[in-house]
């Protein structure tokens, strides 16, 4: 993840005068929320305490405030969370709804131990109740096309890919959200539960008590669903019971971390799925990437509106690999990726590159923040 140096003025009162720590924190939220940021890094150091937001993946510093409001710091959020406040030497995750005005989002939280104590990172989730379209998100029409066209099958396995912070889960939600109504019944496996959608039955992955993403599978498999949406595929075994799943006549539609489309059928190789079984169930992998979108004021040069960064939002560049007969020969011959990737391309998939170029082109984006992504 980059960073930038900029600093954010949050207010007529910057961070480090606001004197209660319950405003304090208030103001953290308030602030964060406001500017769009996706999370709150509060930093201890030596003899002061960093804030930073992330605002569309960079990390943007705020202000640093005196290491004496640490400690009440940490504890305000701990007792927000509804986390043990005598503890200080164990990482902690918790989460807690907050409302102030037009601020109304849920604050998931984690904290850590340092050598300078303990670390806090808040996560804010916005209460929207519209969950985006695929074009909303930045999808083409081509790839939306061929998206709509594999979850019309009903049955196989979706797998959205990407680096952490790429946006998958907005996208799964998005798919869930579309396939949702009477006709079907949907069940998640979720960690965590980040929105609630209107018609599924959501599950909360707890390790601790025994539901986890593979015991949580063979679970919901005898509760009847038409579609699963499992959160990660993290291991061996979710991997080759999700496959076993959709080969049962079920739609599967989960996520996997890998650079491209085409490394999802090498990766769920090497996690122990045979190749016949990837090739029979597998019908789509979405890559993909969150860029920066130009300013729509400024277009790049910087003003207040986007906080003096030329960019505000971020927007999807993505491929779309669509598993047709042919290619499923190719993968259970085991072709090399080379040949894949040619006869996919041969049949419609563009690159994520060649997504962003066009992005670039219509003055959404730019090439600088395409090579930026693509290539950290």
């Amino acid at each position: 993840m980059q960073e930038t140096t900029y600093q954010i003025n949050t207010g007529e009162r910057m961070l480090h005068d606001i004197g209660s720590i319950i405003e304090l924190v208030d103001s953290l939220i308030t602030h964060g929320y406001h500017r769009g940021a996706s999370d709150i890094h509060i930093d201890p150091a030596q003899d002061s305490v960093i804030v930073r937001f992330r605002i569309d993946g960079i990390l943007v510093f705020v202000d640093s405030i005196s290491d004496k409001s640490h400690e009440e710091l940490i504890a305000r959020i701990k007792v927000l969370s509804g986390l043990r406040t005598d503890i200080h030497f164990v990482p902690q995750d918790g989460r807690f709804r907050f409302s102030q005005g037009i601020c109304d989002c849920d604050v998931r939280v984690s904290i850590i131990p340092t050598h300078h104590g303990e670390n806090a990172v808040l996560r804010l989730l916005k209460n929207d109740s519209d969950i985006p379209t695929l074009g909303k998100l930045g999808f083409s029409n081509h790839d939306i096309d061929r998206i709509v066209t594999c979850l019309s099958y009903h049955q196989g396995m979706i797998l959205v890919t990407g680096p952490t912070g790429s946006g998958k889960t907005s996208t799964l939600y998005t798919l869930i959200s579309s396939l949702s109504n009477e006709k079907n019944s949907i069940i998640t496996l979720e960690d965590p539960i980040e929105y609630a959608i209107a018609g599924v039955r959501q599950i909360q992955i707890h390790a601790r008590h025994g539901i986890t993403f593979a015991n949580g599978l063979r679970s919901i498999v005898r509760q009847d669903p038409d579609i699963i949406m499992v959160g990660e595929v993290r291991d061996t075994e979710t991997a080759q019971i999700a496959t076993n799943v959709s080969l049962t006549g079920h739609l599967l539609l989960s996520t996997l971390h890998t650079n491209s489309a085409l490394g999802a059928i090498p990766r769920l190789i090497d996690m122990g799925v045979d190749s016949y079984l990837v090739a029979s169930t597998l019908s789509l992998v979405i890559a993909q990437r969150l860029v920066r979108k130009l300013c729509l004021q400024c277009k790049g040069a910087g003003c207040g509106a986007c906080g003096n960064l030329g960019y505000k939002g971020r927007i999807v560049v993505a491929e779309t690999l669509v598993i047709d007969e042919e290619l499923r020969k190719y993968i259970m011959s085991r072709s090399s990726p080379g040949e894949i990737a040619r006869y996919a391309q041969s049949k419609g998939m563009r690159t994520m590159y060649e997504d962003g170029m066009e992005k670039v082109e219509k003055g959404i984006t730019t090439i600088d923040e395409i090579t930026r992504v693509l290539h950290e």
